[in-house]
């Protein structure tokens, strides 16, 4: 089982999302959906490359591309949602944040040695943000569809629900790691409580998927039951 949760999870978690391909062909053909769909499959590769058996001892660098491909896809997701410019600014500033410290970080520093957790808390929070304007936008443009029946507000939801908890565990994910290796204690045990704090994360990343899917199934049933009757 703690196998399955720290190493398995994770991969299966962006294949599960990968419903966006169904939501996509069969109910909303917008140019974000598209890009949900190649980033979910691109993402569930690095995964699969990252944990499964066979994988290279070192996968720091997959990791980094997943978040550089996660603030990529994602920024462009909010980009198309927003309808105000300045909303699309910060998005477009929030990625050229990220693309600055993806160079510094793989290209003009010591290769590293710990997993970069500091990247992606400059990815929880810029996406936490964006949420909470989408939210704002949502609530300052009222229209008659019902929100429970709009892919976006789901979607965004579930982003928020693991950002916000991925947030606080890559802070104390890198405040563990770092104390570890400086004092020389990346014994058995501490390797096993790191573990665990990263199946917290895979058991996070599952629940906002399962939220997802649901929520492309929900949608799709409600729709199937308004045009039939």
């Amino acid at each position: 089982m703690r196998v399955t949760i720290s190493f398995i999870l994770e991969p299966v978690s962006y294949f599960l999302s990968g419903i966006f391909l169904f939501y996509f062909l069969r109910i909303d053909k917008r140019i974000k959906l598209k890009v949900l769909c190649v980033y979910n499959f691109l993402a569930t590769i690095l995964m699969v490359k990252a944990n499964f058996p066979g994988r290279t001892t070192n996968n720091i660098e997959t990791y980094n591309i997943l978040c550089l491909l996660s603030f990529t896809c994602l920024g462009v997701y909010f980009y198309q949602s927003f309808l105000l410019s300045w909303k699309k600014k910060l998005v477009v500033a929030f990625c050229l944040l990220e693309g600055v410290y993806f160079v510094a970080v793989n290209f003009l520093s010591p290769h590293p040695l710990l997993f970069d957790s500091m990247g992606q808390v400059i990815l929880s929070i810029a996406v936490v943000i964006m949420v909470f304007m989408f939210m704002h936008q949502v609530l300052t443009n009222v229209t008659e569809e019902s929100l429970w029946l709009n892919f976006d507000f789901w979607f965004v939801s579930a982003q928020f629900m693991y950002h916000l908890g991925a947030f606080f565990i890559f802070l104390t994910f890198q405040d563990l790691t770092t104390k570890i290796m400086s004092s020389n204690l990346y014994s058995k045990d501490n390797r096993i409580l790191l573990t665990q704090l990263w199946g917290v994360h895979n058991v996070l990343l599952f629940l906002s998927s399962l939220l997802i899917s649901a929520s492309i199934v929900w949608i799709s049933f409600r729709r199937k039951s308004q045009s039939s009757s």
